[in-house]
C-alpha cells in the first residue's frame, strides 16, 4: 500500500444535503428539498430541473436579492457546476453577485455566498491562484463586517483550506479548517453530514502533517458523527472508512487497518454492485496490506477478484 495512497479530502458542498438554509415559506422549501433529495441520490439532471423552478418560484415570490433568492441561486450553480456546465454556472453567479453589489455594495455580507459559489467554480476548473483570490475577498469582507449568516463563511474557510492543502501548505489549510469546524460547532451542527465532511478533511490533512495519531482520532470521530447522521452503508462512509484504515496503517496499526479496510468492498457492493470498478482499487489495497503481512494466499485471491472485475469493466466498454 503506497503511503498516502488512501488519503482523501471531500469538496465542501454549496448548501448541505440536509436542506439546511431551506426555510419560511413552505412550497419553497418542499421544492428545495425535492432538489436536495435529487443531489442525495446522484440524479442531477433531474436536480437541475427542480432547481430551475424553484429558482424561479423565489425570483416571483421574494425578489431578485432576497436570501432565499440566492440560496436558490447557489444550488443551481452548484449543480452546472457537477455537470461541468462551468459557463452556465459562470454566469448565473457573476449575474447575482453584481445585483448584490449594486443593491447592498461590495462590501456587505450579502457578497459572500456567491464569491464562495464562484471560488468553488474555478476550483474544479484548476485555476487555484484565481479562486484562492475570491476566498480571500470573501474571507476579508466578513472580517470587515461580520456576517450574521456564518454558513457561508464556514464554506469559504473549508473550501480556502481545501485549496491550500492541494498547494501543499498544510498549517495553513490546518488552521482554517480548524477554525471553520469550530464555527460549525458554534452553530450546533456538530452531528451533521457536513460536520462530518470537515473532521474528514483536517484528519486528512494531519496525516499529510505526518500527524498519524490525530488524523485517526479525528478520523474516528468523523466516521461516527457520519454514520449517525447519514448511515453506515453510504459511499461517503465507505471513503471515511477506507481513510481511516490508510491512517492507522501510517500510524503502524497494520492489524486494524486490514480488518476496517476489508468492510468497504461490502458498503461499495451494496451501493454500486458486485462488478462496479471502483471496487478494483480498494480490492488491490487490502491485497497489498495483506502482502505485506505475510497472507500471501488471500492477497492472491483478492487480486484475482480485482483483476476479473477490471476484465469485465474492460469488455463492458465501446
Amino acid at each position: 500500500m503506497r503511503k498516502k495512497a488512501m488519503i482523501c479530502l471531500v469538496a465542501v458542498a454549496i448548501l448541505s444535503a440536509n436542506g439546511e438554509g431551506w426555510c419560511s415559506d413552505q412550497e419553497w422549501t418542499d421544492l428545495g428539498a425535492k432538489v436536495q433529495s435529487n443531489i442525495s441520490a446522484g440524479n442531477l439532471p433531474e436536480a437541475e430541473s427542480d432547481a430551475k423552478t424553484s429558482l424561479q418560484y423565489a425570483e416571483k415570490n421574494f425578489g431578485p436579492s432576497d436570501s432565499k433568492t440566492v440560496k436558490s441561486t447557489m444550488v443551481l450553480a452548484g449543480i452546472y457546476r457537477d455537470l461541468g456546465k462551468f459557463d452556465e454556472a459562470d454566469a448565473l453567479l457573476k449575474k447575482t453577485l453584481s445585483l448584490i453589489e449594486k443593491t447592498f455594495g461590495p462590501d456587505d455580507p450579502a457578497v459572500i455566498h456567491p464569491l464562495n459559489g464562484l471560488g468553488m467554480l474555478l476550483q474544479v476548473q484548476n485555476k487555484a491562484a484565481e479562486a484562492e483570490a475570491i476566498f480571500r475577498r470573501a474571507l476579508a469582507v466578513d472580517e470587515k463586517k461580520p456576517s450574521q449568516d456564518r454558513l457561508p463563511v464556514t464554506e469559504v474557510r473549508e473550501n480556502m483550506a481545501l485549496l491550500r492543502a492541494n498547494e501543499g501548505d498544510f498549517a495553513e489549510a490546518a488552521k482554517l479548517m480548524e477554525q471553520a469546524i469550530a464555527e460549525r460547532e458554534k452553530g450546533h451542527s456538530a452531528k451533521s453530514e457536513e460536520y462530518a465532511t470537515s473532521l474528514n478533511n483536517l484528519a486528512s490533512i494531519y496525516a499529510q502533517q505526518e500527524r498519524y495519531d490525530e488524523a485517526v482520532s479525528l478520523q474516528e470521530r468523523a466516521l461516527g458523527v457520519l454514520k449517525d447522521a447519514a448511515g453506515p452503508d453510504t459511499l461517503t462512509a465507505a471513503l471515511f472508512t477506507q481513510n481511516l484504515a490508510g491512517f492507522l496503517l501510517l500510524s503502524g496499526k497494520k492489524a486494524q487497518a486490514e480488518v476496517l479496510l476489508g468492510t468497504v468492498p461490502d458498503i461499495l457492493e451494496k451501493n454500486l454492485g458486485p462488478d462496479h470498478p471502483a471496487l478494483v482499487d480498494v480490492l488491490m489495497e487490502i491485497a497489498e496490506l495483506n502482502e505485506q503481512m505475510g497472507n500471501r494466499q488471500k492477497a492472491e485471491e483478492l487480486q484475482k477478484k480485482a483483476t476479473l472485475i477490471q476484465s469485465k469493466a474492460l469488455k463492458q466498454k465501446p
